[in-house]
């Protein structure tokens, strides 16, 4: 009973979007649901789950939160490194991946130090969700969106560019405002090594072959299979560490969707709501439904893939459920000792709005003018 309760804590949303994915099968009896699902989407996902997973398990996240985590001397500099080691990582990893390698390390560092890690979490957390938001493979929902839209690379990077830019200038000055303090830590005679060394080279061809396949350079299947067959014969362990449960959201989000598009009322009722407004409803309902989901419903009703994608990356600031990667923060944070949830949540929410303040306007009156 307690392993069910734990699965369906940590795969809510997919268990959700599959009871959703069933009750629109009821009011839409059709033959092949299957093709509604983005299997190319789908297929890249899986490789860069599986690659990154392949760094992960090989310690090279560890490795380097240690050496950028030495360079620092004080509580500031301690923090600009933390933060912006997310912030660029996740640009390559994942939102997602990127605070699940490096917020327990926060943690423990902060433990060592004696101070609380609240809010270089939180700035942790929304350098991941911006940071992310830079490039196409960065996050789920420009995975998706990306490729739906069939936009080229230069005309994304115009879009995402000012609000990384702008994103990351206020991460500074939030570090900035940290009090300096020195900060002296033991050196700590086990410090991860990089295990198999010898495999990282194949992960990072097959990480390139990912990030080409997103670009429309190598086709998805070449790519899949090249990571099936890589990865099954170095290290099939790996396999493991891949997140099913967002791939199957992906899915059954996929076949929801479908099913509502082939529903005329509804698909016209939903249009005339969100036309000429899909910044602001992307933004919105990615408080409520979390930015991944809010991506895939919305760009069925409309094909402004401009708004969605700068509506559902600065939708996952805000509330908690915003971003599925603030709740993977809020969660490793939980796990410390000295955890205090109303301080966490207090700063988020402050912190998040005063990032809203300022990307939202600047998205609606400025980039997408």
């Amino acid at each position: 009973m307690t392993d069910l309760k734990q699965f369906i804590k940590q795969e809510a949303v997919a268990i959700i979007a599959f009871i959703a994915a069933i009750i629109s099968c009821i009011f839409v009896p059709v033959t092949n649901y299957v093709s509604y699902i983005d299997t190319d989407l789908i297929g890249v996902m899986f490789g860069f789950m599986a690659v990154v997973a392949g760094f992960s398990v090989n310690n090279v996240f560890k490795v380097l939160s240690e050496q950028v985590a030495a360079l620092a001397k004080d509580t500031r500099n301690l923090a600009l490194a933390l933060v912006f080691m997310v912030f660029f990582m996740s640009m390559l990893i994942t939102n997602d991946v990127a605070l699940i390698a490096f917020i327990p390390f926060t943690v423990m560092m902060y433990e060592k130090i004696d101070k609380s890690p609240v809010y270089v979490i939180v700035l942790q957390t929304i350098a991941a969700n911006m940071g992310s938001a830079f490039t196409p493979f960065g996050n789920p929902q420009n995975l998706y969106l990306f490729s739906a839209s069939k936009m080229t690379s230069s005309e994304f990077f115009s879009l995402t560019l000012p609000v990384t830019a702008v994103s990351m200038l206020m991460l500074f000055i939030g570090c900035m405002m940290i009090k300096k303090e020195p900060i002296f830590l033991e050196k700590d005679e086990q410090k991860a090594t990089v295990q198999n060394p010898k495999y990282l080279l194949l992960y990072a061809a097959l990480f390139i072959l990912c990030i080409l396949s997103v670009f429309n350079v190598v086709d998805t299947i070449s790519v899949f299979a090249s990571v099936c067959v890589v990865v099954a014969i170095i290290q099939p362990s790996v396999f493991v560490k891949v997140d099913y449960g967002l791939l199957a959201t992906f899915a059954c989000f996929f076949i929801f969707v479908g099913n509502v598009k082939n529903i005329p009322e509804v698909t016209q009722f939903i249009s005339s709501v969100i036309s000429g407004h899909e910044f602001e409803s992307s933004v919105l309902c990615s408080q409520i439904i979390s930015n991944v989901p809010a991506s895939v419903m919305l760009s069925a009703f409309t094909d402004d893939y401009k708004s969605l994608i700068l509506g559902t990356d600065i939708g996952g600031l805000g509330t908690l459920i915003a971003s599925l990667a603030s709740l993977i923060s809020y969660k490793s944070y939980l796990r410390s000792e000295k955890s205090d949830s109303k301080k966490f949540i207090n700063c988020f929410t402050i912190v998040n709005i005063i990032f809203l303040a300022v990307l939202v306007p600047l998205a609606k009156f400025v980039i997408l003018k």
